[in-house]
């Protein structure tokens, strides 16, 4: 079993950001995508903005994510 300030230092270590693999911008929160400046060392996951879901995606991108 780990100590829990060992798993929460491991938790930090590790964070990653979700960058949109089309435009490349930064996910801040489910509904906010904002440009992003490159850190060296850091580490990306990949998803897809709403805005690339639809431009690439239109038949599908409805049944994704419903335009509000």
């Amino acid at each position: 079993m780990v100590a829990p300030f060992v798993r929460d230092r491991m938790a930090e270590e590790i964070k990653m950001t979700c960058v949109c693999c089309h435009c490349r911008r930064e996910r801040m929160t489910a509904e906010e995508w904002r440009d992003r400046v490159p850190v060296a060392g850091e580490r990306l996951t990949h998803g897809i903005c709403p805005a690339c879901l639809y431009e690439l995606y239109p038949d599908l991108a409805p049944l994704v994510r419903p335009r509000s």
